[in-house]
């Protein structure tokens, strides 16, 4: 979440938690392993579908799709379309768990050439009209400019990712926030269930003011258009956060696939978690910790 001015490429993002030399050769090592471990037993994922996928309620919805792409050309889905199963070939359909976009993702993407079968109801509809359609997975450019779901895991360094402040246009680094307790959360104009996310946190220093000091609200934009993304913010009047717009490396950096994603990072530059049933429960429970 498409372009950008983040991390110049070609270069990793590096975490802001202190780490000694030694110690950082062998997170290293260790990453290596587990990516060589995960790439051997996974097939090449270099093709897909073409949709941008979001949660509303418990159901996972079709939120965008994209042009140039197997669904755009087809016809075969709408956005507002519920998918209810995903098939790989000729292999029985795994049934997408509610709300669980991590499941539903990774799912649609496989190698160019090969056939992916939704399962999908549209809007209004109930299970007695599911139907089926079946694409031809194609080369989706937009896929490179995103995670890969996996997120960042409790313990781990937060990348410190560039980022472009919408108040002044000015790049800062999220290690700017070192000594706070972070809440950084991925969204866009464009994704419907960003914007009661936004909409919660411009309330938080209000519903808590012991955090005014103690936590910053980072809100990272994906959007293409900043001016739009400009216009949005002002239009909604959503002015209590941080805001701040993001380029591919920053997705990349904390393997975000779908938004909205949220982190919590402690005063350390730690992982705290990922997409927290609780931000409040967990916020504060690293206010407690100090």
């Amino acid at each position: 979440m498409r372009g950008g001015h983040g991390a110049a490429r070609g270069r990793s993002v590096p975490p802001f938690g202190a780490i000694s030399l030694p110690r950082m050769r062998m997170l290293k090592l260790t990453a290596l392993i587990l990516s060589l471990a995960l790439n051997a037993a996974e097939v090449p994922r270099d093709g897909g579908v073409g949709v941008v996928l979001g949660v509303e309620g418990q159901n996972i919805v079709v939120k965008r799709i994209l042009p140039d792409t197997p669904a755009a050309a087809q016809h075969d889905l709408q956005v507002g379309d519920r998918i209810l199963a995903v098939a790989q070939d000729k292999e029985p359909a795994i049934q997408v768990e509610s709300g669980k976009l991590a499941q539903a993702i990774p799912l649609l993407r496989g190698p160019k050439g090969t056939t992916v079968r939704l399962t999908i109801l549209s809007a209004g509809e109930d299970k007695s009209q599911a139907r089926v359609v079946t694409f031809v997975r194609g080369e989706v450019k937009a896929l490179s400019a995103w995670g890969d779901g996996v997120l960042l895991a409790k313990g781990v360094s937060a990348p410190d990712i560039e980022m472009v402040d919408l108040a002044n246009t000015r790049s800062e680094r999220l290690s700017g926030y070192t000594n706070k307790i972070i809440i950084l959360e991925f969204w866009a104009t464009w994704c419907g269930p960003c914007q009661p996310k936004m909409a919660d946190l411009q309330t938080y220093y209000d519903k808590y003011p012991d955090w005014k000091d103690q936590v910053v609200l980072v809100a990272a934009s994906v959007e293409e258009d900043k001016a739009a993304l400009t216009k949005h913010l002002k239009a909604k009047g959503w002015f209590r956060t941080h805001n701040v717009w993001v380029g591919t490396d920053a997705k990349r950096a904390y393997h975000v696939d779908a938004i909205p994603t949220a982190y919590v990072i402690d005063r350390q530059g730690k992982i705290v978690d990922a997409n927290p049933e609780d931000l409040q429960e967990t916020v504060s429970r690293q206010l407690r910790a100090r």
